[in-house]
């Protein structure tokens, strides 16, 4: 009669250490699938903001080409792509390209006259301010002018690759070409 009695306990110890070892387990699995769940919303949301933020631009000018002087000043009005999210210009950098140079040009936010730029920065005004304006952002309803210098002047029926690359989203490159014969003091390079 006591031999049925150990067996039971032992048999109630055994079965009450898989419960607990299950019960760990459990735990275990739920916080690496809500670890995981949580990871996989961030690269969901991040890829999300890589595929639909980029730059649009409106139109792209070179300035300085009367009397058939080369263009050397440049503006883009932009706005953001339908469906982009905010950006901040410090986390854009604007690439020009031309035949034989190549500058990377980072945002100055020292003044508001475009003429102020040297080869390496460039310059924003707003032209338009929209319902969320917020200096150094790029932001809903915004049209900004963005202002740079070439390095050399950029004569005629001259080749040009000017690149928009922000930090999180798609880089937006425009090629495009001056005109035959540049006569006017601001000549339209894009569209």
């Amino acid at each position: 009669m006591f031999k049925k009695a150990e067996m039971g306990i032992g048999t109630l110890i055994i079965f009450i250490s898989m419960i607990l070892v299950a019960a760990i387990a459990a735990g275990v699995l739920i916080q690496t699938a809500t670890s995981l769940q949580n990871k996989a919303l961030l690269v969901g949301q991040r890829s999300q903001d890589d595929v639909s933020s980029s730059i649009l631009p409106i139109t792209i000018y070179g300035e300085d080409g009367s009397s058939g002087h080369d263009l050397e000043m440049f503006t883009s009005k932009v706005k953001l792509a339908p469906g982009s999210e905010p950006m901040k210009f410090d986390d854009i950098f604007v690439e020009l390209s031309l035949s034989n140079v190549s500058n990377d040009l980072l945002y100055y936010d020292g003044s508001i006259n475009c003429n102020e730029t040297n080869g390496t920065t460039y310059n924003v005004t707003y032209l338009i301010e929209g319902n969320n304006y917020n200096s150094g952002y790029l932001q809903r309803g915004d049209v900004a002018g963005i202002c740079f210098e070439s390095t050399r002047g950029v004569g005629e029926d001259e080749t040009i690759t000017i690149s928009f690359v922000p930090k999180t989203g798609h880089p937006t490159i425009i090629e495009t070409a001056t005109p035959d014969i540049i006569t006017e003091q601001r000549v339209v390079i894009f569209p």
